[in-house]
């Protein structure tokens, strides 16, 4: 559906994008993830016909569109400040793309109507100023002019981040189901983790103007392909040499003892010693010490303890370093500031980078 073929775009000489490689397949929810000035917006850009590149292609439907117009390119565009006109009503916005496409009147107003009941936009609220809505209505009303004009991709550009962590969740949901409601190819911008696990098809994770890795949301969390990706999502904890030691005395010779070593925090299973205890009965901790080949259990100490509602986050000073897990509550007091415990890794948990054999 969608292809960047080796895509070079520099600014003043910058490298933003140094030969961009990637497919987008049609009817998917596809995220550019990664942090600030990565180059995703850039690659967003690019594809809308803002940016024009420097060298490479861009492909569309087995179409070569790098040198068409944005307008020609059938995309619709969301951005971040929503870029409504703040003197027009709420239909006038819907309706404008349409009224400078020269549809009629009478088909425009029934589109408008259309598309506005599908993202929950009431008749009440097309007669109001854009500058009477919430947050979260504006962010629709930008929806709603998008794919009222039926474009064959819905691009997005961080469109929740001005939200509140509450609505920014429900607009998530939102999101996805109208997408899979109107089945339309949509490219997601996003600098956050959560954001991009739970809504896509897939994702690739950029750095540098550079792609990390692209895949599913559980490949690139369970079996993250850099370091880099590792470390930019979810939360890890780097092995230390002791527990690294301790994991390939336990038989995971595999391991490489040079590279570097990283579990997830909610694989690492922290429990009273001898395996039983409050982990264990949450369903994070054990089934023992010695119940597999390759797991290495830890002696140490809680020496921080935050409580988040359904779960409380530790960290345990063991093998030389500070080791964070998670535990779900479930009513039990869990674990105090200077109890001994254990922390047991297993060795099919590691992920290892720079130089790993695995």
């Amino acid at each position: 559906m969608i292809t960047f073929d080796n895509i070079d775009v520099t600014f003043d000489g910058f490298h933003a994008l140094p030969g961009f490689n990637l497919t987008i397949k049609e009817g998917e929810f596809f995220t550019l993830l990664g942090p600030s000035g990565c180059g995703k917006s850039t690659a967003l850009r690019t594809l809308a016909g803002f940016i024009q590149p420097a060298a490479g292609d861009v492909w569309i439907d087995g179409k070569r569109v790098t040198n068409l117009p944005s307008r020609r390119r059938e995309i619709g565009m969301v951005f971040q400040n929503y870029a409504l006109f703040p003197t027009m009503s709420v239909e006038d916005n819907i309706a404008f793309g349409l009224k400078v496409s020269g549809v009629a009147r009478v088909e425009s107003a029934r589109r408008v109507a259309e598309i506005a009941a599908a993202v929950n936009l009431t008749t009440d609220q097309l007669a109001k100023g854009v500058a009477e809505l919430s947050g979260g209505q504006q962010q629709r009303v930008a929806i709603a002019r998008a794919l009222v004009l039926r474009p064959k991709i819905l691009l997005l550009d961080e469109p929740l981040s001005n939200l509140d962590a509450k609505l920014r969740h429900q607009l998530r949901i939102q999101l996805k189901e109208l997408q899979e409601q109107f089945g339309i190819t949509t490219v997601y911008v996003t600098h956050d983790q959560d954001e991009a696990l739970t809504m896509s098809d897939r994702i690739a994770v950029m750095n540098h103007g550079r792609i990390e890795q692209v895949g599913t949301p559980a490949e690139v969390y369970n079996a993250s392909a850099t370091e880099f990706v590792c470390n930019f999502i979810g939360e890890v904890n780097r092995l230390t040499p002791g527990s690294l030691g301790a994991l390939r005395s336990a038989g995971a010779a595999l391991l490489d003892a040079e590279g570097e070593s990283y579990v997830r925090i909610e694989k690492t299973r922290i429990t009273v010693p001898g395996g039983h205890g409050p982990a264990a009965a949450a369903g994070v901790g054990g089934h023992g010490p010695a119940a597999a080949a390759g797991r290495a259990v830890l002696p140490g100490v809680v020496r921080s303890k935050q409580y988040h509602g359904v779960y409380s986050s530790y960290k345990v000073e063991a093998a030389g370093g500070l080791f964070k897990g998670i535990i779900q509550e479930h009513g039990h007091p869990g674990f105090g500031l200077g109890d001994a415990v254990e922390v047991a890794i297993d060795s099919s948990d590691v992920l290892q980078y720079a130089g790993a054999g695995l």
